[in-house]
């Protein structure tokens, strides 16, 4: 009787250490998933892309007691002891973007918990040992991921069924608004920065609303148009995202736009559309079903937006920076010695409208002019638009510029990054002043077959505008770009290879100088680190 009861308390006490060490880790494994879009064949990718450091090998070793086993107490203790081990020497990583505890997460959460409770619980009424179910919830813990895919299979028809709901709500709130102008922009490239341009522009004749920060998938969406359009709105900018084919069109199905936009096409996410083919099908998706009454606005230096002009209905326009057939033409670009950049925009009918920003890089004269093009097109005043652009403002991490009482230059462009816009990065840092440029960035990532070479040029290319370099990580896309940096025979002392940016950052302060100026190019997200 004794023993039984010293058996019922050791299996509570190791099950309650146990369970402190799943719950980091199955919280990990649900960021995870959050960070794929809840996407099994993403978060399958993320899983083995990195397998050994993915993997969580640590439960292994509770499961070395099994070869200790004279009692179901002796294993019980030493089964609980291991777990106690291994909670007290794990770190868990840090996180850039936490997860968030939604709806959606608490279920996944119940479904592993079930899951965890329900197959060891069976083990054990088969076999009637201890040992035996213990090790499978070690299985279950060592088996994490695939806890994970399996648990978000069986809610796929629970989900599917909820967001219906949710979708249905926000496309009868979005029809019951009969004068709401929708212009949705999607693109490879620039799709948020021209979005925050345009609702400044658009926002001095409209009651404008736009999808927040990087609101821009088919629930992200939904959420946007549920919880804040309102009846006051009479245009709604909606930012469109897509990873796969279909993407764009499901959510046009929701908010009929009238004008669409697409910033660029280029090779940003090839690692899921595989070809710049697929990439544009599916941003071309925003203009297929314009009404013959809409407008459909591309890039018209960009090769592959020129071959749309056939897949709409819509009026189409172009605007271009060298492009001499383009119906928006920006030229005179000069970047003066106060920070204001100064350009003209030629409009059709011959017009010529002159501007000002504190925006720096030749992307963003391409998202000012997209902008602008769409904002005449609504015919917001010539005076309006030049007062917007005057003041406006970049979106969050996409060349923000910051001075330190120390009077160093911080440019912040840490939004995730692509190889045109990193190529204006160099441009602009070759013509700021500055005592020394310094870049901080761990490489471009979600490039694909192409990833490992685009880095390597942007490695050549960076002393055209840098004279310090701190590469973020050792990482694939850091080895290339050091590669790259060799080739070009630039200077191994002024490399420094970063663990992580915490040890970036750390380097940056012992090496800075007034008047130094510091670039922060791209920013890893959390399933890449």
């Amino acid at each position: 009787m004794l023993n039984q009861t010293i058996l019922s308390i050791a299996i509570l006490l190791s099950l309650g250490i146990y369970g402190a060490y799943a719950y980091t880790h199955v919280l990990h494994q649900l960021h995870m998933l959050q960070l794929n879009s809840y996407r099994n064949e993403r978060y399958f990718g993320w899983l083995h892309r990195d397998f050994v450091k993915n993997f969580n090998f640590f439960p292994a070793l509770a499961l070395i007691s099994i070869f200790a086993i004279t009692s179901d107490l002796f294993f019980v203790l030493l089964w609980g002891v291991s777990y106690w081990i291994l909670n007290s020497t794990f770190k868990a990583p840090k996180q850039k973007k936490p997860l968030v505890i939604t709806a959606r997460v608490n279920r996944l959460a119940i479904t592993i918990l079930l899951l965890g409770i329900v197959i060891p619980s069976a083990v054990y009424f088969l076999s009637q040992q201890m040992a035996a179910a213990l090790i499978v919830l070690s299985l279950l813990l060592l088996l994490a991921p695939y806890t994970t895919l399996i648990a978000n299979a069986l809610n796929t028809p629970i989900e599917k069924a909820i967001a219906l709901g949710f979708v249905k709500q926000a496309q009868k709130t979005v029809r019951s608004h009969a004068n709401l102008k929708i212009v949705g922009i999607t693109g490879s490239y620039g799709k948020t920065s021209t979005k925050f341009i345009l609702q400044q522009i658009l926002s001095t004749q409209f009651h404008a609303l736009m999808t927040p920060e990087s609101f821009n998938t088919l629930m992200g969406v939904t959420r946007v148009i549920n919880e804040n359009l309102k009846p006051l709105h009479n245009l709604f900018i909606v930012e469109m995202g897509a990873k796969q084919s279909g993407d764009i069109k499901e959510i046009c199905e929701l908010v009929k736009p009238q004008i669409g936009l697409i910033t660029t096409i280029g090779e940003q996410h090839l690692e899921t559309f595989k070809t710049l083919e697929n990439i544009k099908n599916t941003k071309s998706e925003i203009i297929n079903d314009l009404p013959s009454d809409g407008l459909a606005v591309l890039n018209g230096d960009n090769s592959p937006s020129l071959s749309l002009k056939t897949a709409t209905n819509a009026k189409v326009i172009y605007f271009a920076l060298e492009n001499q057939q383009a119906d928006y033409q920006a030229k005179n670009i000069k970047i003066l010695k106060n920070g204001l950049t100064t350009f003209d925009i030629l409009m059709p009918n011959e017009q010529v409208l002159s501007l000002e920003s504190r925006l720096l890089g030749q992307h963003n004269i391409y998202n000012i002019l997209a902008a602008v093009t769409i904002a005449n097109e609504l015919g917001i005043a010539h005076q309006q638009i030049k007062t917007a652009v005057r003041s406006l403002k970049p979106a969050p991490h996409r060349m923000n510029v910051k001075n330190t009482p120390g009077g160093i230059t911080i440019i912040d462009n840490a939004f995730s990054t692509n190889p045109s816009a990193a190529r204006s990065s160099v441009e602009v840092m070759a013509k700021i002043e500055g005592q020394r440029k310094i870049i901080i960035t761990p490489g471009m990532i979600e490039l694909g077959d192409i990833e490992y070479d685009e880095n390597k040029k942007f490695g050549s290319n960076l002393p055209n505008g840098l004279d310090y370099v701190i590469l973020v990580g050792q990482s694939r896309q850091s080895s290339a770009i050091q590669e790259g940096l060799q080739e070009v025979n630039f200077p191994s002392e002024k490399l420094y290879m970063a663990s992580d940016l915490n040890d970036a950052n750390q380097h940056l302060n012992s090496i800075a100088q007034p008047g130094d100026v510091v670039l922060y190019e791209n920013d890893l997200p959390d399933n890449y680190i």
